[in-house]
């Protein structure tokens, strides 16, 4: 395991010099603080565009409906971070493998007493933590203005959302990963991701078994656990499955790279 924590520690090191340790999680603070200072603060703001009438912002907050604690949280996880936190993440970590493929220092690495396995699973913690810090502040930021402008929430229902969505981001990781082998262009990889996410998270909407087998399935979870508590229909099968594709993606990773099958990648093809 000295070679994981050694690959572990360089990966790191590149994700400072790259400053992506202070980027990425900036940017999920912002989109976390977004969606409970639009909801509160929109109203007034359209009332204001209007001119001398008041009574406008009244009128769109009615129209509006009266929004509360659980839903505007609800609301962060699928306005936000379902839409442009997705996308700023896949653009994020799409370089992962890529640049060192295209550069030479995999085939490099790979030449070194240095097992896929090790490279593969170095990369993934690296990148997975440096997910989990940026989610969970802007997690952790949207609830601390819901709680400021509306009420608290079970802290319970918090925590639990957070775990199952962050399986979900987690899932993408792995498969950005596993995409950065295959392809060489980080424009295909980014194309590939954000348009998979956005397929799945379009059927997740749609009732039925077949949603065992969507990870996007687990967003809708967390968003219904953090507004009444409970799980939906299918959240123990699809948990099961969404774990299981990640630990094949990661196992399908080691073989490509076990078997040298990166060349369409390669900028040595």
């Amino acid at each position: 395991m000295s070679n994981v924590m050694t690959l572990f520690q360089k990966e790191q090191m590149e994700q400072w010099r790259s400053l992506k340790w202070i980027w990425l999680p900036v940017v999920f603070a912002i989109l976390g603080m977004m969606q409970p200072l639009m909801m509160y603060y929109l109203p007034e703001i359209m009332g204001s565009m209007g001119g001398s009438d008041s009574g406008q912002g009244a009128a769109l907050a009615e129209l509006m409906g009266v929004v509360n604690a659980p839903e505007v949280m609800a609301g962060t996880l699928s306005s936000q971070f379902d839409q442009l936190g997705i996308i700023i993440l896949i653009v994020a970590l799409m370089g992962a493998i890529i640049s060192e493929k295209n550069n030479g220092m995999l085939a490099f690495i790979l030449t070194r007493p240095v097992r896929a396995w090790q490279y593969i699973l170095a990369k993934w913690f690296s990148q997975a933590l440096l997910m989990f810090v940026a989610l969970g502040l802007g997690y952790f930021a949207a609830y601390y203005y819901v709680y400021l402008l509306y009420d608290g929430i079970a802290m319970a229902h918090i925590f639990a959302g957070f775990g199952i969505y962050f399986v979900w981001l987690l899932f993408l990781v792995t498969t950005v990963l596993a995409l950065g082998i295959i392809f060489r262009s980080s424009a295909v990889v980014a194309m590939i991701g954000a348009g998979g996410a956005i397929i799945l998270e379009l059927v997740s909407g749609i009732s039925g078994w077949g949603q065992i087998f969507n990870p996007a399935y687990l967003s809708a979870n967390a968003s219904n656990v953090i507004m009444t508590g409970d799980v939906k229909d299918y959240f123990a099968g699809n948990l099961l499955m969404s774990l299981l594709f990640i630990v094949a993606l990661l196992i399908v990773s080691i073989l490509l790279l076990t078997q040298k099958n990166f060349h369409i990648g390669s900028s040595h093809e």
